[in-house]
């Protein structure tokens, strides 16, 4: 088929359905989508509360335990041991489908009555002290992480794969020992890096490859004993970082503020795609063929997918490993088939399905583990479930529910607690115009034993007595970014800044975080040109280096990019880039 124009029935914008799109739908037999793919990615956060966690007990077993879900939520919540154990039977809640009723009318029910994980990760079953954490696997000693597997001691931090010993970072993978990293990938000993691949040693790094004992410096390759992107033999090298005192909380400030500026004098590639064929999107490494997906790894013929670890013919998938020929699912781990599906894990075909596990084809259910043949909770023959999904597929056509994700509506989760919050941020007033629900933040009066002012400037000032104050955050609760206005100290945190040689940070964690998302690109492409116009770039701070294929003349070049044309980045096409940074 030809590409075809829509517009999108929730934000009334115009996309494109291309050729090979409508041919991955029939392959998979679901209707071409109706929501753009920006709105069918905040759909599907709607789903996921990460970061906001409450105290309530255990519906089951009574036990105090940590939760996504806020008090207030009627449905049964229980804890991992009681969720996982045989104590309860998911088909009690079974029942028949009513073709007089919409069918997300009744998915609702049925979600709403059967029992839930009071937390999405697999503490206690294959993770050992994670219980503060969302999305986690397979992992030991995880504090209020997000979305991760094969970790080992780390904090505060958002999609870590296969990492030990760090804290405050973002999509770091196969690292060690390293504190606010950004989009980087086989790091050691390193400290506020950004884009930084195969380095250690090395602090306050941007797009640094292969370099080790660098600080603050951009764009080298396999360079040591580098400042400022000035080289030093090794004994000046340590006699200059020493005079720059960087574990000095004031000094690190400062020369924080300096090297954003420094940064921004130097070119950088439209997008950061590595080892990748075909592909368009951006921190898309080792793939082929898959357009529109960013923050992903080892992809093949994907579309529309974000925080990914390995995928398959899937489009429009978020926060997941391993899925294939999935489609509109949100963390179908390991699955095959899936189609419109929440934390449906080692699932065949679990379509329209919430948090099913080593199913296959179950359709409308929500709960189950080890099953086959189930609607609604309710099993079947294999004969009567393919007979009575193909009549309720036919019955959700003519109730315009066919092809679509579960609507916001569905959601047990508020704007501002789910992750559609961080990657379309919303008023409350614009979210409930919107038809959102909306929480707000609860009112905190902690007693606060120590002002950040009061705070050690190195970290070789701190004792252990700091694990027992209530510090209080410097932005006092003002910037609207979830702050938590105090925030303590746990051991394993203290014993990290102690080995990254770092002072006590005067934020909270969500503070923090919000930092990070800041420093963070978009999921999202706009169409620009190569802002190389011959020997400088168009803002004419940076002046190039060697001759490009251009020569004296403006760039060419156009490229889909996850810089803004209103962002002061300075963006070279792939050729230009190379010229002047490989």
């Amino acid at each position: 088929m030809n590409p075809e124009a829509k517009i999108c029935r929730n934000c009334k914008n115009g996309f494109t359905i291309e050729s090979e799109d409508f041919a991955f739908y029939e392959k998979i037999e679901v209707p071409p989508p109706t929501f753009c793919p920006d709105c069918r990615l905040q759909r599907r956060m709607l789903f996921r509360n990460e970061r906001t966690f409450y105290k309530r007990t255990c519906d089951l077993c009574g036990k105090d335990i940590i939760s996504s879900y806020a008090p207030e939520y009627t449905g049964p919540v229980y804890c991992q041991k009681c969720w996982w154990s045989d104590k309860w039977d998911p088909y009690s809640y079974g029942r028949d489908f009513d073709f007089s009723r919409p069918f997300f009318e009744q998915f609702k029910e049925l979600f709403r009555e059967a029992p839930v994980i009071n937390i999405m990760n697999d503490d206690t079953v294959a993770s050992t002290n994670c219980e503060y954490s969302y999305d986690w696997g397979f992992s030991k000693n995880i504090y209020l992480c997000t979305d991760g597997w094969y970790d080992e001691n780390c904090l505060y931090s958002k999609y870590l794969c296969y990492d030990k010993d760090v804290m405050d970072s973002f999509y770091v993978n196969h690292s060690e020992l390293v504190y606010e990293l950004i989009s980087s990938n086989k790091c050691a000993r390193s400290k506020f890096l950004t884009l930084c691949f195969d380095c250690h040693d090395c602090v306050l790094g941007y797009d640094l490859r292969g370099c080790s004992n660098c600080a603050m410096c951009v764009g080298l390759r396999n360079k040591q004993y580098c400042i400022l992107n000035r080289q030093y033999s090794k004994e000046e090298y340590f006699k200059k970082l020493g005079e720059l005192h960087l574990d000095d909380r004031a000094s690190l400030e400062k020369h924080k503020s300096e090297f954003h500026e420094f940064v921004l004098r130097f070119p950088r590639k439209y997008a950061y795609n590595l080892k990748s064929v075909e592909c368009v999107g951006n921190m898309v490494t080792e793939s082929r063929k898959s357009k529109d997906c960013f923050y992903a790894a080892g992809l093949e013929n994907c579309r529309f997918l974000l925080e990914i670890d390995q995928a398959k013919e899937c489009y429009d998938c978020n926060n997941t490993g391993k899925p294939e020929l999935c489609y509109e699912c949100v963390t179908p781990d390991n699955s095959r088939g899936n189609r419109f599906s929440i934390f449906c894990w080692k699932c065949m075909s679990a379509e329209y399905s919430n948090n099913c596990h080593s199913c296959n084809n179950v359709f409308g259910s929500t709960g189950l583990k080890h099953t086959s043949y189930a609607i609604l909770n309710k099993r079947y023959s294999k004969e009567s479930f393919d007979k009575l999904k193909d009549k309720i597929v036919e019955h959700m056509k003519k109730t315009d529910e066919r092809g679509e994700f579960f609507p916001a509506a569905l959601s047990p989760f508020a704007y501002d607690e789910s992750a559609a919050l961080e990657w379309f941020p919303l008023t409350e007033s614009a979210a409930r115009a919107k038809g959102y629900s909306w929480r707000g933040e609860k009112t905190r009066d902690y007693s606060i034993t120590k002002k950040p002012s009061e705070l050690p400037d190195n970290i070789m000032e701190v004792d252990d007595s700091i694990l027992k104050e209530v510090i209080g955050c410097a932005h006092e609760g003002a910037c609207g970014e979830k702050c938590t206005t105090a925030f303590r100290v746990v051991p394993a945190e203290l014993e990290l800044y102690r080995k990254f040689n770092v002072p006590i940070p005067a934020l909270c964690p969500n503070c923090r975080y919000y930092a990070r998302l800041r420093m963070r690109d978009p999921a999202k492409l706009w169409h620009r040109h190569c802002a190389c116009v011959g020997v400088t770039s168009e803002n004419r701070i940076y002046k190039n280096t060697a001759a490009h294929f251009h020569g004296d003349t403006h760039c060419p070049n156009e490229f889909e990019t996850s810089y803004a044309p209103e962002r002061p980045e300075i963006v070279y096409c792939e050729s230009c880039y190379n010229s002047e940074i490989v």
